[in-house]
Order: structure tokens, then C-alpha cells, then sequence
């Protein structure tokens, strides 16, 4: 069914073991053919960017629709109400997770309780919140465990701000947001991992039921009274309908945003002449936030459902395959980004993949950019040096989102 020259990957470890390396492990497959059926994987891999910018396109017979389903089936289906209940309910609701009528009524209503009024109000705060941490810093001697104290620590409190979360549940983050991408972002999780997952989304609804009740007797400027107030005609989302966008928003909202400023930092403290250019253009941060975003691969690649047969480049794709659309790839493809594997901020990235452009476009895109420039911004006013101090990351088993266990580095202040 492939190429015979292709080195398979694995989707479940290799993100761990390999760490920065698979994103050349892709390349490779990508080099040699655009539609590899994995046998590890039991899925296809596409790797070119017309051809993912044809399957995010809506234009093609798959989807988001019942994807997860394989995934559960490491539990025994009989199992499932009393092992994995929620994940089973509610991952159906996830907005990331619906097509068609469903997936744009989803979409409409939550556009209302984040539109970029909403999102851009959000400046300021998030400029003070990063100015601070990185003091913080730099007053604790400039080195500094970075994934946690200062990532999670600023893209968590910013998303609180915003939806309307307590602040003091931030720290419930790092597990909620561990717990459920180990359990639905890896290709093959374990049992035990999508318990996990189950109880990160119990422990949210309890969260979020809280503030609910606490809206509905005195509404707020935020995302929750949004969502409690949105409507199309006579159309509300329901309260689980509500419980699931919440999941949604509390950890891809923050985590992907986190996983993406780690990477970043990481890789200006590995290319001094990069943290260079980033000093000397401030007024270029839109541009250095984008080369950024596609050049650190947070998001490897979403899985898709194969609904009927079709083909690509003259591979058959059958009705129920699972297809592996590999973002990363299609971002370093040389036939649009040439050198793709270099960090250069004078590239054109309009035909990014990174979130995912078409129908299932990514909602917090707006946050994102503006997390990432206002931090970068302040980095670049206050540091002189970033240097790396690990050999290498610890990346988590997650092939979905890319992210890290921890990730340290170092600070030297401007005198």
C-alpha cells in the first residue's frame, strides 16, 4: 500500500522518544510519498501541504465526527459508563469533534462570547502579567524552569481572565491539561491514561458548574455569561453543550498557546542570532510570532474519519480509514516554505497551516497571536540573552499537540 522505502514512525512513543527529531522523520515520509499507510499506526500519514490544505478544506469526504471512537475501544465498549463516562459523552459535544449544521451553530454561538472586542481587551492584561513573571525572573537570578512558572503560569491566567475562571484554579491546570491530551492526543493510549482523561473532565465540570450557578444569579463581562447568553434565534446551547466548549477552551485554550511559547523560547536560546533579529524588529512581532508558531511544529497533525473512498496522489483511501493530517509537514513542505526546517522571520507564512485553516479554522487564534507577540515583546525589552540549558526537552507522548514535561533556561537582564 506505500512507498518500501519509507521508515515508518510511531505516533504513540516516537513524540517522546524522538522528540524535535520526528518532525525529520515526517519530512522524510513526506520527501517520498504523500499518502503512507502507517502499519504502526493502522492509519494513512499525509504529509504534503496541498494535500492537508485539502483535507482542512472541508471539501473531502472525512472528518472530525466519531474519530475518537478507536481510540476508546482500548477500553471494552461494555466498560465504557463506568470507566470513561464523560470522556464518552462529552467528547461527542467538543466543537473540535462536530460537523456540518451542528459544528456551525457551535461555531456561531461561541464566536459571539469571544469576539476580538473581547479577546483584544485582553492586551494590557497580558502584557502586565508577562512583564511581571519575566521580572520575576530575572530577580530570581534569570534561570528559571520555564514550561510551568512562567508559560502555563501566564497563557493559564490570561484564559482564566478572559473566560472567567477563578484564578486560584490555575494550578489544576498542569493536570487537567496533562491528563486529557496523554489520554485523547495520543495515537494509542493506554486504559489507564484515558481514566485519566475521564476524571480531568469530571473535575472540570465541577469547576464550571460552580461559576454557571454563580452567572446565573450575577452575570459578568466574560466567556461564561457569553456562553449561558448565547443564542441564535430561540437556539442555547445546553448546559453540557456548555460543559464540553469548556473543555475545549480551558485546555487547548491555554495549553497549545503554552506548548508553542516553551518551544519558541527554546529555540531563541539555541539560535542567538535569532533572538537578535527578534531585539533589533519589535515592529516586525506579527511576523516573528507567525515564523514561530509554524517553524516549532506545536501541532504535529489532527486525525481525521474517513467517511467515503477517495484518493490522493493515486493511494486509494477507504470508508472508515483514519488519516493522520500532519500540519508540521505540510509547514516545511519545500514546495511552499523552501528551507522549511530553518527559522527565518522574513518568510511569507500566509500559507501556514498552523491553525488549521478552513471550517475547523482555530477559534483562540486571535488570543494565541496576542499572547505570544505582548511576551516575546517584553522579553525582547527587558533581556539581553537567552541562553538553553537543557541538552535536550522532555517531550510528553502526545503527537497532537507537542509539548514538554519542563523546559529551563536562562536570562541575562539588559543593563
Amino acid at each position: 500500500m506505500s512507498a518500501p522505502l519509507v521508515q515508518d514512525i510511531d505516533l504513540t512513543n516516537d513524540p517522546q522518544i524522538r522528540g524535535n527529531k520526528i518532525l525529520e522523520d515526517i519530512d522524510r515520509i513526506r520527501d517520498i510519498t504523500p499518502a503512507y499507510w502507517s502499519e504502526t499506526n493502522r492509519c494513512w500519514l499525509v504529509t504534503r501541504h496541498k494535500d492537508v490544505a485539502a483535507i482542512y478544506s472541508g471539501k473531502l469526504p472525512l472528518g472530525n465526527k466519531d474519530r475518537m471512537w478507536p481510540v476508546f475501544h482500548m477500553i471494552p465498549k461494555e466498560e465504557w459508563q463506568t470507566r470513561i463516562p464523560a470522556l464518552v459523552k462529552y467528547s461527542e459535544l467538543w466543537i473540535t469533534s462536530t460537523e456540518g449544521d451542528k459544528h456551525r451553530r457551535l461555531r456561531m454561538l461561541i464566536m459571539k462570547a469571544l469576539s476580538p472586542r473581547i479577546v483584544e481587551a485582553m492586551r494590557p492584561y497580558a502584557r502586565a502579567r508577562a512583564e511581571f513573571l519575566i521580572d520575576q525572573a530575572l530577580a530570581a537570578g534569570g534561570e528559571v524552569e520555564f514550561n510551568e512558572t512562567v508559560s502555563r503560569a501566564m497563557t493559564g491566567d490570561v484564559l482564566f481572565n478572559l473566560i472567567g475562571m477563578p484564578p486560584e484554579l490555575v494550578p489544576q491546570l498542569r493536570n487537567w491539561a496533562t491528563w486529557l491530551m496523554e489520554g485523547v492526543g495520543a495515537a494509542i493510549p493506554t486504559p489507564e491514561r484515558l481514566e485519566k482523561a475521564n476524571l480531568a473532565l469530571e473535575e472540570m465540570n465541577k469547576a464550571v458548574d460552580i461559576e454557571l450557578e454563580k452567572r446565573r444569579k450575577e452575570p459578568k463581562e466574560d466567556v461564561i455569561t457569553g456562553l449561558l447568553n448565547a443564542t441564535e434565534g430561540e437556539d442555547k446551547l445546553t448546559v453540557d453543550e456548555i460543559y464540553a466548549q469548556m473543555h475545549t477552551l480551558i485546555v487547548a485554550g491555554h495549553d497549545t498557546t503554552m506548548n508553542t511559547l516553551t518551544l519558541s523560547i527554546d529555540a531563541l536560546g539555541r539560535q542567538p542570532e535569532a533572538w537578535e533579529y527578534v531585539k533589533a524588529n519589535q515592529d516586525k512581532m506579527p511576523e516573528i510570532v507567525a515564523e514561530l508558531q509554524r517553524f516549532t511544529a506545536m501541532g504535529l497533525g489532527q486525525a481525521k474519519l474517513v467517511y467515503e473512498d477517495f484518493e490522493i496522489d493515486g493511494q486509494t483511501i477507504k470508508k472508515g480509514d483514519m488519516i493522520a493530517a500532519l500540519i508540521a509537514s505540510a509547514n516545511r513542505d519545500p514546495e511552499v516554505f523552501p528551507e522549511g526546517d530553518k527559522l527565518d522571520f522574513t518568510r511569507d507564512n500566509r500559507k501556514s497551516m498552523v491553525f488549521a485553516p478552513g471550517i475547523h479554522l482555530c477559534l483562540g487564534h486571535m488570543l494565541a497571536k496576542l499572547q505570544m507577540g505582548e511576551f516575546l515583546g517584553a522579553l525582547a525589552r527587558k533581556v539581553d540573552k537567552i541562553e538553553a540549558v537543557d541538552d535536550a526537552l522532555k517531550f510528553m507522548p502526545i503527537w497532537v499537540f507537542r509539548g514538554v514535561y519542563e523546559m529551563n533556561i536562562k536570562f541575562t537582564p539588559k543593563t
